[in-house]
């Protein structure tokens, strides 16, 4: 009886029962995650359910390790001062402080997981290095979501009252040197091979160190994926910026050129028009929001949260299948002024971010264009800034350039109406031709309006809906100002959302509709107007608008021009597949294999890859050509034309 005591007292004993409350803890919050977003996961059979639950402890386990490794090693080394007060102590509170930020990362990634559509990655860190809102957006989301703190508290408490009792050397059980020292580094040797294997998620020798990509084992669909992971792994397994896998389908590179190329060549005829270019990044105006988009929604009675805007794309070239590619705002920028997706990770965060690329804005300067960028936020906010300046802007107008913040939101910027006006006032003080590019802030997380406004525009299922109906009318009071400006009817309107942001009708919840986003060309005189039935990307704005220019020159754009390219399809990618949209359909590829095939605006659809085979390999062979000429231009610093191209 004594001795099951001193086992059940063993430091080792309770060093293993430690890392299982962290794994309860984990598991909480898993379960708390799936809670917070099961309308997503409603369709999952509770079979289902307990195959990602089980998956999800895989990389639980390598999180848990990466967060508790200082703290085994200081118990695993076989001195007698383990068994110290102090040393115990200050044990202790490591132990509390490293699981407690791990912790804290899964319970805020719950929340903002519903602004991405993924788990964080430490690009988060990246992105806001420079910013100078990122507190108060942490402690504003904090404030909102309450519930979500008192939950992350009761994790807390539950650690710490199932922490247990110090070591105590009573529980030794080699008393001789001669014994305790050896087996205690046998112990430690064992111990150690035992957390590397939980490491890498394997013990075979053929197992790499699990990532990112292997939830897809456990995943039925894209959106399961974050839900078999956990935030501290998603952090630990990007803090290092890894390179892209050049992928080969075809051994002739001939015959991926002839199904899909990124060189894009001159029209044959055609003066170069030197119109203006105006870009519009809606924040979070995803498709769902729109009126003009869902006529069909609630038996035809759905009338959206922007009737301004449904009123300009009545009047412009727009799209039946639009959508991004990528979940970020900064996706959106390097989208439509680069033409390049966020596949894997957005670029800019990417180790090919110094690649040499001549993007809209330097290709347009080139041609004497003045090139502006115009964002509400602090100019050094998101990164927004650093990567106009890798695309060619000579001008950025930003908070400081306003020059009141008696009109600053709080956290993320001017509100639109305000900055909106003074875009206009800017817009013509500018030479021509010019290019501007606007990103509005209004429709963000807190999801607040003016305090004029409280009580002016109508709230809607989500918090997001009245700031959309803001910043709908904010944009009606710049169109009426810019039109009495003499530039107006010298423009080419380029109207697009950056990503999603919430969901509420069951079409816009598979994961084929989760990048839905609009994307609109306008001119004042309406020659545009065309509501076209086929496919249209973030990475087109670029190829088209210097198509509508009539661009006499090569060049290099991952997109089509909408505008002559009847054959064109769409890409994005979606928590470890690629998504790949033509013909009224959507592919999901894993690299290797076409994992689905489902059909566009059909809800949650039925898969169609054994019963369409003709469309799936037609479809497989365009997302073969794109993956190849991508992954290959992007390793080999290839985003240019070449000299003897011209």
């Amino acid at each position: 009886m004594q001795i099951k005591q001193v086992l059940k007292a063993s430091l080792y004993v309770q060093l293993i029962k430690r890392i299982l409350v962290v794994y309860l803890l984990f598991t909480l919050c898993r379960l708390v995650f799936y809670g917070y977003h099961h309308s997503l996961y409603q369709e999952r059979s509770v079979t289902q359910l307990a195959g990602i639950f089980a998956g999800g402890l895989l990389f639980d386990t390598t999180a848990i390790l990466y967060t508790n490794l200082p703290y085994l090693l200081m118990f695993l080394i076989p001195f007698r001062f383990r068994y110290c007060r102090g040393y115990q102590t200050a044990g202790k509170y490591l132990y509390f402080t490293a699981n407690g930020v791990a912790l804290a990362a899964n319970c805020m990634d719950t929340v903002y997981f519903g602004f991405t559509m993924r788990r964080t990655t430490f690009g988060i860190f990246r992105e806001f290095s420079h910013g100078e809102n990122i507190g108060g957006v942490m402690l504003r989301a904090l404030a909102d979501n309450w519930y979500m703190a008192l939950f992350f508290a009761g994790l807390v408490a539950l650690m710490v009252w199932l922490y247990g009792a110090p070591f105590k050397r009573s529980s030794i059980l080699l008393r001789n040197a001669w014994a305790y020292y050896p087996v205690g580094l046998l112990v430690m040797a064992l111990s150690v091979g035992v957390m590397v294997v939980g490491l890498r998620g394997g013990a075979r020798h053929s197992v790499r160190p699990i990532t990112l990509s292997n939830a897809g084992e456990y995943a039925h669909e894209p959106v399961d994926v974050p839900l078999v992971l956990n935030t501290p792994f998603s952090l630990y397994k990007t803090v290092e910026r890894k390179g892209i896998t050049p992928l080969r389908y075809f051994d002739d590179p001939a015959e991926a050129d002839s199904i899909y190329t990124p060189v894009h060549l001159p029209p044959d005829s055609g003066a170069f028009n030197r119109m203006n270019v105006m870009v519009l990044i809606l924040e979070s105006f995803g498709k769902e929001h729109w009126g003009f988009y869902n006529t069909h929604l609630e038996g035809g009675n759905y009338r959206g949260y922007t009737p301004f805007l449904d009123s300009i794309a009545d009047q412009s070239l727009t799209f039946e299948y639009s959508y991004g590619n990528g979940g970020k705002s900064i996706d959106a920028l390097a989208s439509s002024m680069a033409s390049i997706p966020a596949i894997p990770e957005p670029f800019v965060l990417s180790p090919y971010f110094d690649n040499h690329i001549r993007a809209l804005p330097l290709l347009l300067r080139e041609k004497g264009y003045e090139t502006a960028f115009f964002c509400g936020q602090p100019n050094s906010a998101m990164g927004f800034w650093a990567f106009c300046k890798l695309t060619g802007f000579n001008r950025q107008f930003g908070m400081s350039e306003y020059g009141n913040k008696s009109d600053y939101d709080g956290i993320w910027g001017i509100w639109d109406e305000e900055f909106l006006q003074f875009t206009a006032r800017e817009m013509s003080s500018l030479p021509e031709p010019f290019l501007a590019t606007l990103f509005t802030v209004s429709s963000h997380h807190p999801f607040d309006v003016p305090e004029r406004y409280e009580n002016t525009f109508e709230a809607g299922p989500l918090p997001i809906h009245r700031c959309i109906r803001y910043t709908d009318y904010s944009l009606r009071r710049f169109f009426k100002t810019a039109s009495q400006q003499p530039w107006y009817h010298r423009t080419l309107f380029v109207l697009m959302a950056d990503h999603i942001n919430g969901t509420v009708h069951d079409e816009y919840k598979p994961a084929a509709e989760r990048f839905a986003v609009p994307i609109i060309f306008f001119r004042p005189d309406g020659s545009l107007k065309s509501y076209q039935k086929t496919v249209a990307q973030q990475i087109d704005v670029m190829p088209t608008v210097l198509g509508l220019l009539h661009y006499d020159a090569p060049y290099f754009a991952f997109g089509f021009d909408l505008t002559r390219t009847p054959d064109r399809f769409a890409v994005n990618y979606n928590n470890g597949y690629y998504q790949l949209y033509a013909d009224k359909y959507m592919l999901s590829w894993d690299g290797k294999e076409t994992t689905g095939l489902f059909e566009l605006h059909a809800g949650a659809g039925e898969d169609l890859k054994e019963r369409l085979p003709r469309v799936r390999e037609k479809m497989e062979r365009k997302i073969q050509a794109f993956l190849q000429q991508y992954t290959a231009c992007m390793v080999e610093n290839r985003l240019t034309v070449k000299p003897q191209n011209k």
